[in-house]
């Protein structure tokens, strides 16, 4: 191997045209007649869906009042690191209020029929 930069590139030429319709082969496989009516509103599931799967149903308590610098509104990855880089950045005054009882979002609730993996 050589440290001249103009070997460094050879044979990783991409054929862009090819991959774009590698993506559209692919996605075409996976497309359904029945396009946005395959899927269920929650109303549909049933009331049971829309409960929190892991949380004590006899758990309650008054409303929490406070002041804060920061509001976050959901526990999930974005609300998680948005607080993890405010952190960073020298706030430490941060709520975070997810209608979960514990974070992690879309995959803390993991209630989609079919899905194997994130």
């Amino acid at each position: 191997m050589t440290s001249d930069s103009s070997n460094r590139n050879q044979g990783s030429e991409v054929d862009i045209a090819a991959l774009a319709r590698k993506y559209v082969e692919e996605r075409t496989k996976r497309l359904r007649p029945d396009g946005i009516d395959q899927y269920r509103s929650l109303d549909e599931m049933g009331e049971e869906f829309a409960r929190d799967p892991h949380a004590d149903r006899a758990f309650s308590r008054a409303p929490v009042r406070r002041e804060t610098d920061v509001l976050i509104v959901g526990g999930g990855f974005a609300g998680l690191l948005g607080a993890a880089n405010l952190r960073k950045a020298g706030i430490s005054d941060i709520v975070i209020v997810d209608r979960a009882a514990d974070f992690g979002g879309t995959w803390y609730w993991n209630r989609y029929p079919g899905v194997r993996c994130d």
